[in-house]
């Protein structure tokens, strides 16, 4: 497979026999990934791509990968950097406000739509203004549905950590919003 957006080192095969423990990564963690690239890049295909390279990337290095501290926040960091390459060879910047506002189930109940379309992209917009770990958190805890333990295996963290910057990140989006920043508000029920 030739990519217009660089290549495996010389005489890599992609993903030819496996580690086992590689392939239960992979089965773990691909949909996840392929579904938060697909939301900044606003394309499936290239989402799609974008991970599998990154994919190839961990296996080349996989016995390496596993050494790390958390292979999986490694793993995380290699597909962001992936799905941040696709998107400039697609000459497009990676931002999730594109598409995921249109998505939100608000705005399709809405009875203003023109309204809870303003209030969304005011919110994703600010999403996209959080330090990058909250950005991550609050991307796959609010905007995908991910549960907090599903979050900290995609992100190679503790439950705890999920837990803690989601409510960080929560507060920061109140105080951008300028919302009342009530007690309930910072819980994380997932």
């Amino acid at each position: 497979m030739t990519r217009d957006f660089g290549e495996l080192p010389a005489g890599v095969a992609p993903m030819t026999n496996p580690p086992l423990d590689f392939e239960a990564f992979h089965r773990m963690h691909r949909p996840a990934y392929v579904r938060w690239a697909k939301s900044y890049l606003s394309n499936l295909a290239d989402a799609e791509e974008a991970v599998d390279w990154a994919f190839e990337q961990l296996l080349v290095d996989w016995p390496r990968v596993l050494a790390k501290e958390s292979p999986a926040a490694y793993a995380w960091q290699v597909m962001k950097n992936r799905t941040v390459d696709v998107g400039r060879a697609r000459g497009r910047r990676a931002l999730l406000v594109d598409t995921a506002v249109f998505e939100t189930a608000a705005l399709r109940e809405a009875v203003d739509p023109i309204g809870q379309l303003e209030q969304s992209l005011a919110l994703f917009r600010a999403i996209e203004d959080l330090p990058e770990r909250q950005r991550d958190v609050t991307v796959l805890l609010y905007s995908h549905g991910h549960s907090v333990r599903e979050t900290a295996d995609h992100l190679g963290i503790t439950p705890a950590a999920v837990r803690s910057t989601a409510r960080y990140a929560r507060r920061r989006l109140q105080e951008t919003l300028g919302l009342a920043t009530e007690g309930h508000a910072d819980d994380v029920a997932h």
